[in-house]
C-alpha cells in the first residue's frame, strides 16, 4: 500500500480473481474518490463465436473455477430455450441438487475460509494474522467441520456432475446419465451430518455478529432495489420468476427469465473491465440493484424448508425487511447454506431422483434464447443467439458482481474517507476495505465482460452520480 496523490491497495486478498482498489486525495489529502476494479480481460464473448452449441456448456463453465456449475445452468437452460426442449421432472431435480452442491461447496469455503477471520480477528489486527490457520490454532475442530461440509458439496458434484470444477454431465435435453441408488443413499448419509455442521456454522456467526454489530453496521448501508429468483415467495435457485422490489420493499418488477435482457442493461466506464448492470426501466443509476444473499431474503417472504424459514423469519425480525447493511451478505450466505443442505437432503429422500429418464433428444436449431439460475453471488443470465446449424453468433452475459459493483464502489468510497483524513491514513484502512469487499463475494473472474478499456483515463466521480439519484 503506497501514500501519495493515491493510496493503492493491490491485490485485493481473499476475493476470486484480480481485483484492485485505487484512493484518490485532493490537496489537503482528503478522499476524492475510491474505485475498487478488475484489472483483466476474459473475452469469452468473442473466442467462443461459431462453437457448437452442444460443446458451449463445457466451455463457458472455464470462466470461472468457483461458480462453474451455475454457468453450465445457464448455458444449457439458454440452449434449451432456443430448441424449445423441455426437460423431464428427474433432470430437473439432478440439476437444482447440483446446485446446492455448488451452493454448498461454495459458501462453506466463503464463511470458513474468507469472511469468518473478518468476524473473529479485530478489524485493527495484522492482517497476516487474520486468516482461518490462525483460527484454527486456537480452535482446530473449526477446520475439520469446514472441510468435513466443503467435502459434502464436492461429493455431490463429482458422484452427479462427474466432475468437481466444471461438471460434464449436464447437457441439452438433461443429463448424461442417472443418480445410482448406492451414491444417493450415501449422499443422504451425509447430508445429515453436514445439515448439522451448517447449523452449528449459523450459531457461530450470529454470536459474532452479535457481539461486533455496532461495529459492522458502519461497513455501508445502501437502500437500492433487489433483485432474485422466486418461486411462490420462496427462495428459488434453478427455476422461477424474476422479482425486483423497491428499497422500500414493495414490488417493482416480475418477469419471466426469458424477458431478463429486455430489463437489464449495461454500463461500461473507462477505469474498469467490469461493466455495472442495471435495471432498465429506471435507467442508470436509479436503476441501481443488488442481488445475491441478502437480495434473496429480501425478495422472498420464506425460504421453503423448515430450518432455513424459521432463521429467515428471525433474521427479518432482528434486521429488518428490505435489510441494507453491507455485511448482512456473510449472515444471510450463512441461511443459503442451511437452505441448501437442507433442499439437498429433500431432494436425496425422493427414490425417484433415481430414475433413468434424465434425457430427451435435442435437435439443432437457430434462434436466441436466455437461461437464468441463481449462483453463489446473486442472479446469472446468459443470452446466445445460435445460427441454423446451431453454432454461436453472438453471446451476452450478466454476472452477479457486475450487478453488484455500483453498491462495491461506493462502499470502498465511504470507508476511505471514514479512515483518510489530511493524509494520514489510520490503522485498520486495508482490513476494512478488504472485509467490505469480501463481503460481497465478488467473482472478479467472471465480472470482466468489457474491453478496449483504458484504466489510465480520467476516471469520473461514480460515487456522486450514484448519490445525487439514489
Amino acid at each position: 500500500m503506497s501514500r501519495g496523490r493515491e493510496v493503492n491497495i493491490s491485490p485485493t486478498t481473499r476475493i476470486e480473481g484480480h481485483g484492485r482498489v485505487t484512493i484518490l486525495l485532493d490537496d489537503f489529502g482528503n478522499v476524492s474518490d475510491a474505485y475498487f476494479y478488475a484489472t483483466e480481460i476474459r473475452g469469452f464473448e468473442f473466442f467462443l463465436r461459431g462453437m457448437e452449441a452442444d460443446r458451449l456448456p463445457f466451455i463457458i463453465s472455464r470462466i470461472c473455477g468457483v461458480c462453474s456449475t451455475a454457468h453450465v445452468m445457464a448455458s444449457v437452460k439458454a440452449i434449451e430455450n432456443i430448441y424449445h426442449v423441455s426437460i423431464t421432472e428427474t433432470a430437473r431435480k439432478l440439476r437444482e441438487l447440483l446446485l446446492m452442491g455448488q451452493i454448498i461447496n461454495n459458501h462453506s469455503l466463503v464463511f470458513f475460509f474468507l469472511t469468518l477471520p473478518d468476524f473473529w480477528f479485530s478489524v485493527d489486527e495484522d492482517p497476516s494474522k487474520r486468516n482461518i490457520f490462525q483460527i484454527m490454532k486456537e480452535k482446530p475442530e473449526i477446520g475439520r467441520k469446514a472441510i468435513a461440509l466443503r467435502s459434502f458439496g464436492a461429493h455431490i458434484l463429482r458422484m452427479l456432475g462427474k466432475r468437481e470444477v466444471h461438471v460434464v454431465s449436464v447437457i441439452p435435453g438433461g443429463l448424461i446419465g442417472p443418480l445410482k441408488e448406492v451414491e444417493r443413499r450415501r449422499l443422504l448419509e451425509e447430508a445429515q451430518k453436514a445439515l448439522e455442521i451448517t447449523k452449528e456454522a449459523l450459531t457461530l456467526g450470529k454470536d459474532l455478529f452479535d457481539r461486533n454489530w455496532d461495529d459492522f453496521r458502519k461497513a455501508g448501508d445502501y437502500r437500492t432495489h433487489y433483485m432474485a429468483l422466486t418461486r411462490d415467495d420462496a427462495i428459488e435457485f434453478y427455476d422461477g420468476q424474476v422479482h425486483v422490489i423497491k428499497p422500500d420493499g414493495g414490488s417493482l418488477l416480475e418477469f419471466n427469465a426469458d424477458d431478463y435482457m429486455m430489463n437489464i442493461e449495461e454500463k461500461i466506464y473507462g477505469w474498469t473491465y467490469a461493466k455495472f448492470a442495471y435495471l432498465k426501466i429506471l435507467g442508470w443509476p436509479k436503476g441501481i440493484v443488488q442481488v445475491g444473499p441478502t437480495a434473496r431474503m429480501n425478495v422472498n417472504s420464506r425460504a421453503g424448508t423448515e430450518i432455513a424459514d424459521q432463521e429467515l423469519k428471525e433474521f427479518k425480525r432482528r434486521y429488518g425487511s428490505p435489510a441494507y447493511a453491507t455485511l448482512l451478505f456473510d449472515y444471510t450466505r450463512l441461511i443459503d447454506l442451511v437452505y441448501a443442505c437442507e433442499r439437498a437432503k429433500n431432494l436425496l429422500e425422493e427414490k425417484s431422483i433415481t430414475r433413468h429418464d434424465t434425457r430427451v433428444k435435442v435437435k439443432p436449431r437457430g434462434g436466441r434464447g436466455v437461461g437464468v439460475v441463481e449462483a453463489p453471488r446473486g442472479t446469472l443470465a446468459h443470452e446466445y443467439v445460435l445460427t441454423r446449424d446451431g453454432r454461436l453468433r453472438s453471446m451476452k452475459l450478466i454476472i452477479p458482481t457486475q450487478v453488484n459493483n455500483a453498491a462495491i464502489n461506493m462502499n470502498v468510497k465511504d470507508a476511505a474517507m471514514e479512515f483518510i483524513r489530511y493524509g494520514e491514513v489510520k490503522p485498520g484502512l486495508l482490513n476494512r476495505i478488504e472485509m467490505i469487499i469480501r463481503a460481497y463475494d465478488p467473482c472478479i473472474k467472471c465480472a470482466t465482460r468489457s474491453y478496449g478499456s483504458n484504466l489510465t483515463v480520467e476516471i469520473r466521480n461514480l460515487k456522486g452520480e450514484l448519490l445525487r439519484t439514489l
